[in-house]
């Protein structure tokens, strides 16, 4: 029976899922890609979930980067269009959870490790995390959506900027460029990272999907018709049992029930 190399675990209303390969920096090989899918599987249909943390194991990296002696074993350009393929739905998978993902990064987030970073909801960082993609160092670009997503994050010229240069940019830059939400010390990461999903945990948990879903594809429409989705959300939430426990805490100075 092969070992797994990711660990995925539910503590009430939170999961943390690790990458479990310290020593290989917990680069991403098609068995990690695997579990991965099979985790966001399983956190699809789990309703009782509210955040998920995405971590690494050990103190050096988030994640490192892909295999690349995995890769190296790679014969044909389908072949490894195939590993890009399967790289960018399963993050695309993660992307579209309706719980909310926070990446917890507390040392290198290179290449595929950035890439699930960005695929998560936002990212809070160690002081010692370090955030790039060299990929063109290799002879390639960024095959998880990478180009996609930073382009999004960061626009177009500081995209090109960081594909094309293969820079490594500190927490500090990354939190100054946009892409890092937190930067803390590096012995209070996990501590400040449940800080802030024990906040989320207690907020009213459809209101917060709903609003995830409206803010990424709001983002994809016209302004007019990013306003009349929430308009039309709003409505729905208004007469639903979240807003009625709400407003009736609110008025009778309690703390919501949800």
């Amino acid at each position: 029976m092969t070992e797994s190399l990711t660990h995925l675990e539910i503590n009430g209303k939170k999961a943390t899922l690790q990458i479990n390969r310290p020593n290989q920096l917990n680069a991403l090989n098609k068995q990690v890609l695997e579990e991965l899918h099979k985790h966001c599987l399983f956190l699809k249909e789990n309703k009782e979930i509210k955040v998920l943390i995405i971590c690494g194991a050990g103190d050096k990296a988030f994640v490192a980067g892909a295999d690349i002696k995995e890769m190296q074993d790679f014969n044909s350009s389908d072949r490894a269009a195939q590993f890009s393929i399967f790289g960018a739905k399963t993050f695309s998978m993660l992307e579209n959870l309706s719980q909310i993902t926070i990446a917890r990064v507390q040392g290198f987030a290179l290449g595929g490790g950035l890439e699930l970073a960005l695929a998560c909801d936002f990212i809070i960082a160690s002081e010692k995390a370090r955030f790039g993609l060299p990929e063109v160092t290799l002879g390639l670009i960024p095959g998880f959506s990478g180009t996609q997503r930073l382009t999004r994050r960061l626009g177009v010229s500081k995209a090109i900027e960081w594909v094309s240069t293969a820079d490594k940019y500190s927490a500090a830059e990354a939190h100054l460029h946009g892409l890092v939400n937190h930067v803390t010390k590096h012995d209070e990461l996990e501590f400040f990272t449940d800080q802030i999903s024990d906040k989320i945990i207690k907020n009213a948990p459809h209101a917060i999907q709903v609003a995830k879903k409206v803010i990424k594809q709001g983002i994809e429409l016209r302004f007019e018709e990013g306003c009349s989705l929430e308009s039309s959300e709003f409505g729905l939430l208004f007469v639903g049992s979240e807003a009625k426990e709400g407003m009736k805490a609110f008025i009778e100075k309690r703390p919501a029930n949800f």
